[in-house]
């Protein structure tokens, strides 16, 4: 049987090299006749990371021989190669260069080893769809290293272990990502299928009590879609703990994540649960939830990728908006949080989105569509030009849940429709279709036109309304500082707008973000002012919302700043800073809440 097999090892763990060989017989090598070039190439970009990466700029040292010597390989772009051949079996060698602290690419040091195949493993064109075969040679430094991986094993191979794995194609193994170090390894099942968790870094960290908290998230997504995936036989929670990090990617049957070590809980404190370890819990239960809901119902586009060039789709606001929903909302339902700290994290989301001029200038289907270009290359302009498909998506899925609940209906039986019409099917969906399951399932014409507008248009959602209905009340207050994003407010007086973000730093405040229409937009400031003085008084971040505050309303404060090394003035006239923060709270119980709120 035809297949392509590659050989993976640490070459150099302090030049951070990982050595790659790849062995293929070339398609129609049995036929004879001239012998047309092979093309080898690596991906762009990596699925669910919508940004073209260039990968093929970290390989080097490639060459390729047959059994009758060297063969010439030739550069046909920045990511491709033609080997020609002589119908006999290629052996294909080259370095990869893995220092990338990411979960999108590869990463070597002297503690871990990160490789996602989709950065260092050359696809062979016509044999992308045989059997890709990965043998994974041990760390002769590292004789305690072990490694984790969602890719099945073969032979001898022990679960951790150094050895033979296998992946049905060459896109199952892109989407396959493999963790190697001091591994802390746990598991539990879900519907009977084992869930491996494991961790790279964990240092004084209670993982008996993520296993325990793990298990009920995963129940909880779970139900949404009425079962695991048919063709899902194990699952890896493949943990990179750093000092400095986070960040979470999905995979067929495994996640990559990213995070810092103070975000796991403290086994001295078996009941604390801090912000940092809410977080962490709704890292892991977002990318879960994409086993159904990206892995296998996904956009129609992206059923074949292609991974040369950029694949675009106005859908990311339904299938990362709406993970972004049923994320928290499942730490909710598993008891692992209660209401009113569920509504903090949600009233965060909703002051993130109502606070930047971009809510009412960008919509979630063009966010999503040029999310290759601005969503993942955003700038200090991106606060009045890019909506987040992530966060606005999610609010767009609690107000249609709210409105189906209205109706004896729920979102997660909606879900539970469209995964059996775009993920059970493989048929995919495009954006039509999802309105066409929202029109079946509703029987309610006005919703789906309602919906439509909220994806396309930049009106505010009805969010108050919504809310109402789920029995939690919706207030709206100003900003007090730039990191106010949630609760009731402080303030004893009308807050003053000032409105630019800015970072505190040895020189002053440097303007960081300017929005449209802010106090500081209308004083001049520009991104990269850094503002030295307030009205005669030096500039700090612990005195500046003071001295706005102690001045009326109306009256003109100057301010000295330095632009490109200019020393210049400006005048600021302090104005009621507008009320963009959320404050939600729980009013009377409705039935409705009691449903949305119950263990599915």
């Amino acid at each position: 049987m035809q297949q392509v097999a590659f050989q993976l090892w640490i070459e150099d763990l302090t030049a951070h090299l990982v050595g790659v060989q790849l062995d293929f017989l070339p398609p129609g090598a049995d036929l004879s006749g001239n012998h047309q070039p092979i093309t080898l190439q690596l991906p762009a970009w990596i699925p669910g990371s919508y940004l073209i990466r260039n990968f093929a700029r970290h390989l080097a040292a490639l060459n390729a021989h047959d059994q009758h010597g060297e063969l010439t390989v030739t550069a046909i772009d920045k990511h491709s190669w033609h080997v020609q051949n002589r119908g006999k079996p290629i052996t294909v060698r080259y370095h990869v260069y893995a220092f990338d602290l990411s979960v999108r690419a590869c990463y070597v040091n002297d503690q871990v080893a990160v490789l996602n195949p989709a950065a260092c493993c050359l696809s062979v064109q016509g044999l992308e769809h045989v059997p890709q075969r990965v043998t994974v040679r041990p760390v002769s430094a590292k004789p305690q290293w072990q490694l984790a991986t969602g890719l099945q094993r073969l032979d001898n191979t022990a679960l951790l272990g150094f050895g033979d794995y296998r992946a049905n194609d060459y896109q199952q193994l892109i989407d396959s990502p493999l963790l190697m170090g001091e591994l802390a390894h746990r598991s539990f099942e879900v519907v009977g299928i084992t869930h491996h968790l494991v961790f790279a870094g964990a240092v004084l960290a209670d993982l008996a009590r993520i296993e325990r908290d793990l298990l009920p998230i995963c129940q909880q997504q779970a139900a949404v879609f009425g079962g695991l995936p048919a063709d899902l036989n194990e699952y890896w929670f493949l943990n990179w703990i750093v000092d400095n990090g986070y960040g979470g990617l999905e995979h067929h049957n495994s996640t990559l994540l990213l995070c810092n070590r103070y975000d796991l809980p403290n086994p001295q404190l078996p009941t604390e649960l801090t912000e940092d370890y809410q977080n962490y819990l709704a890292l892991c239960s977002h990318e879960y939830f994409h086993t159904w809901w990206v892995k296998r119902a996904k956009p129609a586009t992206f059923l074949n990728y292609q991974l040369d060039a950029e694949q675009y789709t106005s859908q990311l606001w339904l299938y990362e908006g709406f993970t972004s929903y049923y994320d928290d909302l499942a730490l909710l339902r598993a008891g692992l949080i209660q209401l009113p700290q569920y509504l903090t994290t949600l009233s965060k989301t909703i002051s993130r989105v109502n606070r930047a001029p971009s809510n009412s200038r960008q919509s979630l289907a063009d966010s999503s569509f040029t999310a290759w270009t601005k969503f993942y290359q955003q700038d200090e302009n991106a606060i009045n030009s890019v909506v987040s498909y992530y966060g606005k998506g999610s609010l767009v899925a609690l107000c249609l849940d709210a409105q189906l609940r209205a109706a004896d209906l729920s979102l997660d039986g909606l879900m539970r429709q469209c995964w059996q019409q775009f993920g059970v099917s493989g048929l995919g969906s495009d954006e039509h279709e999802f309105f066409d399951q929202l029109r079946h399932y509703s029987q309610n014409d006005e919703l789906v036109q309602q919906c439509k507008d909220w994806v396309h248009g930049t009106e505010p959602l009805p969010l108050e309304a919504s809310l109402l209905i789920l029995g939690i009340t919706l207030q709206w207050r100003a900003a007090e500082s730039n990191k106010d994003l949630s609760g009731p407010a402080q303030a004893l007086q009308a807050v003053r707008d000032f409105g630019a973000l800015y970072q505190a730093n040895n020189e002053g405040l440097t303007i960081s973000a300017v929005p449209l229409g802010s106090a500081a937009y209308q004083a001049g400031l520009m991104v990269g002012d850094v503002l030295i003085a307030i009205g005669g008084l030096k500039a700090t971040e612990q005195n500046f919302q003071q001295l706005l505050q102690r001045l009326p309303l109306g009256e003109s404060l100057q301010l000295h700043f330095f632009r490109q090394q200019r020393l210049l003035t400006t005048s600021l006239q302090l104005q009621a800073a507008p009320e963009l923060i959320a404050w939600l709270q729980a009013a009377e119980e409705t039935p409705q809440q009691q449903l949305w709120l119950a263990t599915l």
